[in-house]
């Protein structure tokens, strides 16, 4: 993530060297705030050198995916606050999240965006909260923040959602640059923040987490990404002769990483540290993103986590034929490191990149899930293909993914059926971490987002510019969650900006393609929240393999409703569900439409509502 780069890979290594041996004493940081010299909507085709897209003028053939940005005509009105004022901090960078969830059980998705503060954070800045929307049946929101009791002033990150004490009601995790928040939903649309009651959770710069059952005794568990040492008092800068005020923003190789947690719930809301236990030792991981998800096909929640300028990780869970000790005490899950042996640390030249925002599904139609990560300018994205669950293959070059991205600077990022053909098309949100047009090679600041079809013989069409007016102006890009926002059986999306209102993303994809959307509700020995389930939709025109995952994207939280694309069906012939306990169940001809589905109720579905 954040760091200076330069026209060469080898040339930015060699900066990096020189500013870490010659960095300043800590000070503080008087420069004046500099005029507005970002791109505006001018275009990046307007930076010399810089190739702003990879497809051609004329469109591609097929559908067009297409999207409506409604934020304002909606009443969302958010815009982060991250206090940027042209200082070169390393905090102001990493920008916001955003969750959609149900907090309420009213059937609609609901958007938390979290926020910043003014710096430093000793001034105890209480004119910024994260914000809560509630959606209404009519598309509009109202904020509701206050009357949910969410009010909190802090530098925060990101978000998890997720039911870890099985009451029914989604609760809500929020990183920050100190200590975390773990708000407990009461189920009367209110929450109360619990964090000092349930976890041991010492302060720490936090930026993803994810909630999933690893150790599967029904009770989910939290994993805590964690990035660097810092400080926002006085902040450390780095100095650069040729910028206008002598400073640029440190990399991240001027800072000590921050060593990630794993919390084990203990089923009466409560939390313990199990990190060093289970075998989660990384070190210099500098994380930005997790995801939790079965890689090896074993039934086994196995964890991976996106490192900024660092080899990432892959936890691959070795806790099966392990029983309980005793009935007192919680499974203790086993994990070991092996990312390297995977072919998922470093891409397919050997290089650890800057890794922020990861995607996980299924890309190709082999029923395995395959991982996306988005990466720093100068580097490009990378698709990492599972291979019979036992490797990852980079497929960066051969997807098409990889050389568009070279020019653009991603986070946030997420697997979206656009048109319901049942094939995962990719978001990706992107946006620098500093200003650097002044520099020689003039690298934007704000960027246009981009958005991929799904060819479906393993490669990606960028069709951006036919996306929408969003995808024509320039953002700078973090946080993005995706979910069906408005139960029309498609594929919605929620960007958090910096510098910008956020933004909702209505999907308006022409085409007469309906799905099956599937809310999963399990029951003991499964976590309520079903993370970990694995669906499987036969006698469609592909193979149909979708999981229920921990985490995913950067810093965010996808709707957990599982979509599934008919193309020109009209049914599912044959549905298929491996629930977190290992009990299975199956449904014949399932209609396009939205269900909820509670694990050993009957072999039927129910509406939406409970």
């Amino acid at each position: 993530m954040p760091r200076t780069t330069n026209h060469s890979r080898s040339a930015r290594v060699i900066e990096w060297l020189t500013l870490v041996l010659a960095l300043a004493a800590t000070g503080g940081c008087g420069s004046p705030e500099p005029a507005d010299t970002s791109l505006g909507d001018a275009g990046l085709s307007t930076v010399p050198g810089i190739v702003a897209r990879s497809e051609s003028v004329t469109p591609p053939t097929g559908i067009l995916p297409l999207f409506t940005e409604i934020a304002q005509a909606a009443s969302v009105h958010f815009e982060r606050h991250d206090d940027i004022r042209g200082l070169h901090r390393h905090i102001e960078a990493n920008g916001g999240g955003a969750a959609l969830f149900d907090y309420d059980r009213d059937g609609q998705l609901d958007i938390l965006f979290t926020n910043g503060c003014r710096l430093p954070r000793k001034d105890r800045d209480a004119s910024h909260s994260n914000q809560l929307f509630r959606r209404h049946s009519d598309g509009q929101y109202t904020r509701v923040t206050a009357e949910a009791g969410l009010i909190q002033h802090d530098y925060f990150f990101g978000c998890a959602t997720g039911d870890f004490d099985n009451d029914g009601f989604d609760d809500v995790y929020v990183t920050s640059f100190d200590r975390n928040s773990l708000w407990h939903n009461n189920g009367d649309a209110t929450f109360s923040e619990i964090a000092a009651q349930a976890l041991p959770d010492p302060p720490r710069w936090s930026s993803s987490a994810a909630f999933a059952d690893v150790n599967r005794d029904g009770i989910l568990d939290l994993y805590v990404v964690n990035y660097l040492q810092s400080s926002d008092d006085p902040p450390r800068l780095c100095p650069r002769r040729d910028s206008p005020d002598g400073y640029t923003q440190c990399p991240p190789t001027a800072f000590v990483a921050t060593d990630d947690v794993l919390l084990l719930g203990d089923g009466v809301g409560g939390f313990r540290d199990a990190t060093t236990e289970c075998g989660i030792d990384g070190v210099d991981g500098k994380g930005l993103g997790v995801v939790i998800f079965d890689a090896d096909e074993d039934t086994w929640p196995d964890i991976y986590v996106a490192n900024d300028g660092m080899p990432n990780f892959l936890y691959l869970n070795e806790t099966a034929g392990k029983t309980v000790q005793s009935p007192e005490e919680p499974l203790l899950p086993v994990f070991r490191e092996h990312a390297m042996q995977w072919g998922a640390a470093v891409n397919a030249e050997g290089a650890a990149e800057s890794s922020m925002g990861i995607a996980c599904g299924d890309y190709d139609a082999d029923g395995r899930p395959d991982l996306f990560l988005t990466h720093f300018f100068g580097e490009t994205n990378t698709m990492y293909r599972n291979v019979e669950g036992s490797m990852f293959l980079d497929q960066s070059t051969r997807s098409r993914l990889g050389p568009s991205s070279r020019m653009v600077l991603g986070f946030g990022v997420g697997f979206v059926d656009c048109e319901n053909d049942g094939w995962l098309d990719l978001f990706v949100a992107n946006g620098h971490v500093d200003d650097m047009t002044w520099a020689v090679d003039q690298e934007p600041y704000r960027m246009r987002p981009q958005l991929y079809r799904n060819e479906r013989d393993g490669r990606f069409v960028e069709v951006s510019r036919w996306a929408g007016d969003y995808f024509q102006a320039n953002w700078i890009g973090r946080g993005a969650a995706v979910g069906d926002l408005d139960n029309d059986g498609d594929v919605d999306v929620v960007v958090s900006h910096q510098l910008a209102h956020s933004a909702v993303l209505r999907n308006d994809t022409p085409t007469d393609h309906r799905s099956v959307v599937l809310r999963l509700i399990g029951r003991a020995p499964s976590n309520r929240s079903a993370i970990g389930a694995k669906i499987e939709a036969s006698g469609l025109d592909m193979k149909l393999v979708r999981q229920i995952v921990g985490g995913d994207g950067y810093q965010s939280a996808h709707d957990r409703r599982v979509h599934i694309g008919l193309g020109k069906r009209q049914s599912v012939p044959r549905l298929d569900i491996q629930w977190p306990s290992g009990r299975r169940e199956s449904w014949a001809n399932v209609a396009a439409g939205t269900y909820t589905i509670v694990e050993g109720d009957s072999p039927a579905v129910h509406p939406l509502k409970d």
